[in-house]
């Protein structure tokens, strides 16, 4: 059934050759990964073996073999925690921790790419640590980006207690340099997926499965009850996939296709995974197909949708044992549900739908109108709504003009912080 869906265009499955292989997005603990070296216990009898780091140059040479390996274990992202207290044991010396990181990117930066998109490798950094530590990694992370055109690396800046004032400059130039970085209250992936998990346990989200929100609409003659209906009916049969799917990826760590997952980690005890579905086009689904106007009455029908999917989600997973949440985050492949759209509804009908060339992912937020918003102006109070209610996460991007000037980048990701709870600067 959900193949068929995939095909007609209902849903998109990305990742298709790995959906069944590896997980999507992983979140790791650095100090677990790195405790004991390199002894993978009879797996990969292949990768050289290495004692745990004593000294900074230890850890140069180990960290890279680590993270290479590791990216060959997702099919999207890896979020490293623990990178500034692994560092600060190690050294206090933030010349020598420079060097050594700008090295360890370097050298990562070649990890093989299992399709088309590569897996990213991004490093969680709350700043509430050493200021000058965390300032040092910024700067590392500068130098690797000005030699690297699309770095598959990312930082995701946690300013859930600390201040994104104190590091808003390194960061302004980070994002002028096309550095890839979120920022977020709590833990996420530089695609916005949240993490609510508190503990430092390895935890895996299985996503890579998107609902196409505008043919639905377009397929319940304009009338609301009857496309949340129609959602429920198609989320039903894609959670119970994703369900066969968490199933088969543990097996497949159980049997050591992921090593580092399976020896490394606390994973197999307490083997913490949840399924995170994907929504696009849900603003034109809500105001162009059904008609509704972006008003206060609109943007509730549009907050009874989602509000509608996370009910249904969280109830079918307490029936399969399993955590399901709701997000609004990117997709790859969207031109396929514009195309087949197009196809069956004619291009006319589609074209009046878009604003762009593709359906809405996530939301959007313009950089030259932030200086004038506060926390109660109504698209910042709609936003927040609408992330307190998808409990997957949501992806608020911040798109900067080519030629923006570091000093209004500045100035625009200070403010962002000031009023929403994460936010991704894209130049």
């Amino acid at each position: 059934d959900i193949a068929d869906s995939h095909l007609s265009g209902e849903l998109h499955i990305s990742n298709l050759g790995l959906w069944s292989l590896i997980p999507d997005t992983i979140f790791l603990n650095l100090k677990e990964l790195i405790d004991d070296g390199i002894d993978l216990k009879g797996k990969c009898p292949d990768v050289t073996r290495v004692s745990s780091p004593k000294t900074l140059d230890d850890l140069r040479k180990l960290l890279p073999m680590i993270f290479n390996l590791v990216s060959k274990e997702s099919s999207q992202e890896i979020v490293i925690d623990d990178l500034t207290t692994v560092l600060g044991k190690f050294s206090k010396n933030t010349d020598d921790i420079e060097k050594m990181l700008v090295d360890v990117f370097t050298m990562s930066s070649t990890s093989t790419s299992l399709d088309k998109s590569p897996t990213i490798l991004s490093f969680r950094i709350p700043l509430s640590g050493d200021k000058k530590l965390i300032n040092t990694i910024f700067s590392a992370y500068n130098t690797f980006v000005k030699s690297t055109p699309a770095p598959k690396i990312g930082l995701v800046i946690d300013y859930e207690k600390g201040k994104v004032i104190d590091h808003s400059e390194i960061l302004a130039q980070t994002v002028s340099l096309g550095g890839n970085i979120t920022f977020s209250k709590g833990m996420c992936s530089t695609n916005a997926i949240k993490n609510l998990n508190k503990t430092p346990e390895p935890s895996i989200k299985l996503g890579s499965l998107t609902i196409n929100l505008p043919r639905l609409a377009l397929e319940s003659s304009k009338d609301e009850t009857y496309f949340r209906a129609r959602l429920v009916l198609l989320m039903k049969p894609a959670i119970a996939a994703m369900a066969t799917r968490k199933k088969d990826v543990s097996d497949l760590i159980r049997r050591g296709v992921n090593p580092i997952l399976a020896e490394k980690t606390q994973f197999m005890q307490k083997n913490n995974t949840s399924i995170v579905l994907n929504f696009v086009g849900l603003k034109e689904a809500v105001h162009k197909i059904l008609g509704h106007k972006e008003d206060k009455e609109g943007k509730e029908i549009l907050n009874k949708v989602l509000e509608t999917a996370v009910d249904i989600a969280h109830k079918k997973g307490q029936e399969m044992g399993i955590d399901v949440s709701i997000a609004m985050v990117d997709s790859d492949d969207l031109t396929r549900f514009v195309t087949l759209d197009s196809e069956k509804y004619g291009k006319n009908s589609i074209m009046d739908v878009l604003e762009g060339d593709l359906y809405s992912q996530g939301l959007e937020l313009n950089s030259s109108e932030l200086g004038k918003l506060t926390a109660k102006s109504e698209i910042i109070t709609d936003y927040n709504k609408i992330s307190k209610i998808l409990d997957g996460g949501i992806l608020v991007k911040l798109p900067f003009d080519p030629k923006a000037k570091e000093l209004d980048i500045q100035k625009a990701i200070e403010k962002a912080s000031s009023l929403i709870s994460s936010f991704k600067p894209i130049k």
